[in-house]
């Protein structure tokens, strides 16, 4: 029973560190451009799903890390390596730059979606940076799937003007 109870709280505190580390993760490394919601969602439901059934599995007769925890823990660490995408937000920095883009910024939000460019359901923002070229400013789209670039001039009464004017 005692050592049934480790094992559940060992699954807890695993399901809440990989569910932080993959927010963490996405949100520094890929600037909210990777959606992870639903991974999330998954997670916490089987924590609080663990802690209803809390007595009904402590009284098991052999103690033994349940199956599904440990598929749904690999399951999510692997969909999140096969749908991440293809570069961070400084990398994406650096791939602005060899496109002649001068005096890069980022934003408050550094991800936001783009109507032009590539997505997925997973990845369904691009990467926002401000920056100037022929001394014109832009916000600076770009793909974190493919690497394109789309841009908007600053000021030109587009999406993104509006968007920042009403934050």
């Amino acid at each position: 029973m005692k050592s049934q109870k480790i094992i559940l709280i060992f699954e807890i505190i695993l399901c809440i560190l990989v569910g932080i580390g993959m927010f963490l993760i996405s949100h520094f490394i890929y600037a909210d451009a990777f959606r992870i919601n639903f991974v999330i969602s998954l997670l916490t439901s089987w924590i609080v799903i663990t802690l209803i059934d809390w007595k009904k599995e402590i009284n098991t007769v052999q103690p033994k890390v349940r199956w599904f925890t440990v598929l749904l823990i690999i399951i999510t660490i692997a969909s999140f390596i096969a749908y991440k995408p293809d570069f961070s937000y400084r990398e994406g920095k650096g791939i602005v730059v060899q496109h002649g883009y001068k005096n890069l910024s980022e934003l408050q939000d550094k991800s936001i979606i783009s109507f032009g460019l590539k997505n997925t359901r997973l990845v369904p923002n691009a990467y926002l940076y401000t920056g100037e070229k022929n001394n014109v400013k832009y916000y600076i789209l770009l793909s974190p799937i493919d690497g394109k670039i789309e841009t908007k001039k600053i000021g030109d009464g587009n999406y993104l003007d509006e968007y920042f004017e009403m934050k």
